[in-house]
């Protein structure tokens, strides 16, 4: 049982709803707490009998529904206006879609086969590109250049990728592109003296982070209520950080047992990369990206996969150990 995700969730709900803000519908938060706990607490078989081929598959499809919404439905942008331009398919939210992307990424170097393993890459790079995600690039480079460094045969994946990214120009005047990321993001690859940073830095992450910051230290210790940090009633942008949210709302201790999760995930996960090396890009990925999104307890699918890691982490490291004892 992952105790440790039980008690974030229950202290989350419990500290957040307490101090949420008057005209905050009651129903609501008992409704997402109850959907919330059965995740956790249910997941657990679920996970046990998912193997990582099951997962990187369902990440694939996941991935084509992607660059399904950017050639035959570019208007469609359920959360965005239509001409938004940049795409996310099942996953309505284009940096979601781009951090599953980059899971199925990271399970990609489990691939057997090598043909199917670089179609595979292809598919989840060029969605992930469709998204127009910074965080994406940024990870998806960080796990290229850990991977190479365990294995000079991963020297490939780069290839695929700058393959990839030919492509994609390639084709990019026949799609609806957000024009200041595509620009940006062209300015990158051509001869241009100057990268557009303007754009690429434009509703900075940090500057948004910084803005709650005195919301924060005005309650640290329970939060501001429940939904306070997602639905701006600050009159702010949405704070687009999981770990500020859950200190925004619900307060510190709630907040170190976020943190005190990710950092076991990612310890655990370089004690086995040797021999998984998966575990190490999958935590790098989620702990990554909770930085750019606040729908930690809405969506499932950080806390799902979180729970993927952190189960088969502490498993693998404890059937380590009854080797080496029993040896």
């Amino acid at each position: 049982m992952p105790l440790p995700f039980i008690f974030l969730t229950l202290f989350y709900f419990i500290f957040s709803g307490v101090n949420a803000l008057y005209g905050v519908n009651e129903f609501e938060i008992i409704k997402e707490f109850i959907r919330s706990l059965a995740i956790v607490v249910f997941s657990v078989e679920v996970l046990h009998r998912t193997s990582k081929k099951e997962i990187f598959n369902i990440l694939l499809i996941g991935a084509v529904s992607i660059i399904i919404n950017a050639l035959v439905f570019p208007l469609a942008n359920a959360n965005f206006y239509p001409t938004y331009g940049r795409y996310s398919g099942f996953y309505l939210n284009p940096n979601l879609a781009g951090s599953i992307c980059l899971i199925g990424y990271s399970l990609s170097y489990l691939v057997p086969k090598l043909g199917f393993r670089v179609l595979g890459q292809f598919i989840l790079t060029l969605a992930g590109i469709l998204t127009f995600s910074r965080t994406f690039i940024l990870i998806w480079l960080l796990i290229n250049l850990v991977a190479i460094y365990r294995s000079r045969k991963n020297i490939i994946t780069p290839i695929i990728g700058a393959g990839t990214f030919v492509i994609f120009f390639a084709i990019s005047s026949m799609l609806s592109l957000n024009k200041e990321r595509f620009s940006a993001f062209s300015s990158i690859f051509s001869n241009e003296q100057a990268v557009q940073t303007k754009t690429l830095g434009e509703d900075s992450r940090t500057e948004t982070w910084a803005l709650y910051t005195e919301y924060v230290l005005d309650k640290p210790l329970f939060g501001n209520g429940y939904y306070f940090f997602q639905l701006h009633r600050p009159g702010l942008p949405g704070v687009h950080n999981s770990y500020l949210m859950v200190i925004g709302e619900a307060g510190i201790l709630p907040f170190l047992i976020m943190i005190g999760i990710y950092l076991f995930i990612l310890y655990r996960s370089l004690l086995v990369f040797k021999t998984n090396p998966e575990y190490l890009y999958l935590s790098l990925t989620i702990s990554i990206y909770l930085m750019t999104g606040h729908g930690y307890f809405d969506n499932y699918c950080n806390i799902f996969l979180s729970m993927y890691v952190y189960i088969n982490v502490k498993e693998k490291l404890l059937n380590e150990q009854q080797s080496i004892f029993t040896s």
